[in-house]
């Protein structure tokens, strides 16, 4: 079970930042960050539970002992690297521009990427549609492509203003 979590863990934040999936409510979001935060070198180190054995050599089980905890260090400092770039931001929206006629979840809308105390960084404009009950799907789409018969014009402001 450990093992699941750190390679889901790793997968999560490494190829998973590429998807575009993420997360609806920034609090989900930032509960998940900070639970594989914390868990994920303490799972590194659980793993010794399953590795060292009576019947191992006592070299063998000084070996794993040490490996495990210097991966745990290294977890831990890469955790604070990618911190910096997972853990504080988020993309939050401004305006939703448009509103699909046939499914009024799906939307247009323009969104900042807000880093918290240090300000804000781009925007983008993204069409949204609820993927499952935490998820959204995030594609990038340029307005003046799509097609307005699909589409309710609303302009509707959501997030802080400049």
């Amino acid at each position: 079970m450990t093992i699941i979590f750190i390679v889901s863990s790793i997968l999560a934040l490494t190829a998973g930042q590429s998807l575009p999936i993420e997360f609806i409510d920034d609090k989900t979001q930032s509960d998940f960050y900070l639970f594989i935060f914390a868990a994920l070198p303490l799972s590194f180190i659980l793993t010794l539970f399953g590795t060292i054995r009576k019947k191992n050599k006592k070299n063998k089980n000084w070996t794993i002992g040490i490996l495990t905890f210097l991966a745990a260090g290294l977890c831990f400092f890469f955790l604070l690297s990618v911190m910096f770039s997972v853990g504080f931001g988020a993309w939050t929206n401004e305006t939703i521009l448009y509103r699909n006629k046939n499914d009024k979840n799906i939307t247009v809308n323009q969104q900042r990427f807000d880093i918290g105390a240090l300000g804000y960084g781009s925007r983008r404009i993204v069409k949204l549609a609820p993927f499952l009950k935490w998820f959204q799907t995030v594609e990038q789409i340029d307005t003046a492509k799509i097609d307005k018969t699909q589409w309710t014009l609303v302009n509707e402001q959501t997030g802080a203003p400049d």
